[in-house]
């Protein structure tokens, strides 16, 4: 259902380059239940923004349902969003 593949992530601050996610691959099935536990600004909430498209990757691809989401218009996030994800925090 939900891939990532080789997912980055940067952030630039001045001249700066922050790599905040650095090749990430995960998979889950389908109705899977998932948690991501870790150290405080190991990367936590970046993947949860990328996986639930509040946030977009560097480069990589999250592929949803066997469909890359690399020409995702906000529209098509916006209805991943209301009809395939959530989070409880």
């Amino acid at each position: 259902m939900l891939e990532l593949k080789n997912i980055k992530k940067n952030y630039y601050v001045g001249d700066t380059v922050v790599n905040a996610l650095k090749g990430i691959n995960l998979s889950f099935r389908n109705k899977e239940f998932v948690s991501i536990l870790g150290p405080s600004g190991c990367g936590k909430t970046t993947l949860l923004n990328i996986i639930g498209g509040l946030d977009h990757y560097t480069s990589g691809d999250l592929i949803i349902d066997n469909i890359s989401t690399k020409k995702f218009k906000d529209r098509d996030w916006d209805t991943y969003r209301n009809h395939r994800i959530g989070f409880l925090y």
